[in-house]
């Protein structure tokens, strides 16, 4: 446990502004003092060459693989597999340099189970912050959800998902590319569906994230007054111009279609599932660079567990896409750090006096290059190191 530490370099505040020689006070998890210079006697100096803070994954899914058919093996696994299984991946998160998660979804609310029941050990796991799926009985996701037709059948299962203490809802507008049947780009909620679920889901106390790929369905969660839209890979103008009006946040999951992508057992995937993302892949690289572009609000997530997207380092191949988009590393950091946590209303994602101590130490500076974020000297959680 840290009660105090000095850092030579550290990105400080919601700026995320480079100071050299910091130091830093901490109790009960929280940093309680932080200033330059010499500072209180007695601080132990950190051997990291920079300290930013821990990682904010917006969007993962705990309770999958990561392998070539997550769809059949979320429908077969048994709650006992399901529970090792989320419980590794946490793991793989925290030394990944990710120290808060959102799981969009798990099958039979594994996740949202799990949390309630203290089911993960604080050492091993990231701050989870849980949501509840829920789709129609033959929509995209409805392997990983609850499901649900008509307005009063959401309402009825959003409030037995905040019963199990979720703080977000996960809809689909849209289709998409790892469910059998469905397209990515055709609309899955009309518009007067999603509108009432959404605020029914706000009354409840839950914020809504609406997974939407194509611009129908992007624009339906907007004007439906969703708090983040993922994916939104046939972003058009229309859209940009909503968005840049609106109080909603994108998430970007580029790096689960890349890895995909370039994977080497790709032919292993279910035929149709290769087909979809094989040509839906360009269209999301545009339009995360038109949401650069245009400045949009933008959080990042890995969609870690779909198909040949392992949990762990994600975020680290998914700041190279952002950064190929148009994005400095400065801004990249604040997106993976910064935007994240004011999304989910998280207590980390910057390093402040009241913030949360979640700290990831870097043997190079990421400003520099932002590959050093692979170079994990240690993570700090909560104030304690974590463990190999």
């Amino acid at each position: 446990m840290y009660n105090a530490i000095r850092f030579r370099k550290a990105l400080l505040g919601p700026d995320m502004e480079p100071a050299d020689d910091v130091w830093m006070t901490i109790s009960d998890g929280l940093i309680t003092a932080l200033g330059t210079g010499q500072g209180p006697a007695g601080i132990p100096s950190h051997p990291a060459a920079v300290a930013i803070p821990g990682l904010v994954d917006c969007h993962v899914h705990l309770a999958l693989s990561g392998g070539a058919d997550v769809e059949q093996e979320a429908r077969s696994s048994d709650p006992a597999a399901r529970q090792d299984l989320l419980e590794a991946n946490a793991f793989r998160h925290l030394q990944s340099g990710v120290t808060t998660v959102r799981d969009l979804g798990s099958p039979e609310d594994a996740v949202l189970h799990a949390v309630k029941g203290g089911g993960l050990g604080a050492a091993r796991a990231p701050q989870i912050v849980a949501a509840g799926a829920i789709s129609s009985p033959a929509g995209h996701g409805n392997f990983l959800s609850r499901w649900a037709t008509t307005p009063a059948e959401y309402e009825e299962a959003i409030n037995a998902i905040a019963g199990l203490g979720a703080h977000w809802v996960k809809l689909f507008a849209t289709g998409g590319v790892i469910t059998s049947g469905t397209v990515p780009g055709a609309t899955q909620m009309e518009p007067s569906l999603i509108s009432e679920v959404t605020a029914a889901a706000h009354r409840s106390g839950l914020a809504a994230a609406a997974h939407a790929h194509g611009s129908d369905g992007i624009r339906n969660a907007i004007e439906a007054g969703v708090d983040s839209i993922e994916h939104f890979s046939y972003l058009t103008p229309d859209e940009v111009a909503l968005l840049a009006e609106s109080r909603c946040t994108l998430v970007s999951t580029l790096v689960a279609t890349e890895r995909f992508v370039s994977s080497d057992q790709r032919e292993t995937a279910n035929p149709e599932t290769l087909s979809k993302i094989l040509a839906h892949a360009p269209h999301e690289r545009a339009a995360l660079q038109q949401a650069v572009r245009a400045r949009l609000p933008l959080a990042v997530g890995t969609d870690a567990g779909t198909t040949f997207n392992p949990h762990g380092f994600g975020m680290q191949e998914q700041a190279l896409h952002l950064n190929r988009a148009g994005m400095d590393p400065a801004s990249v950091l604040r997106a993976m750090t910064v935007n994240g946590s004011r999304l989910l209303g998280d207590g980390a994602g910057y390093l402040d006096v009241g913030r949360r101590a979640d700290i990831l130490c870097l043997d190079a500076d990421p400003l520099e290059d932002l590959g050093a974020l692979y170079k994990i000297n240690e993570v700090i959680l909560v104030g304690r190191p974590v463990g190999k």
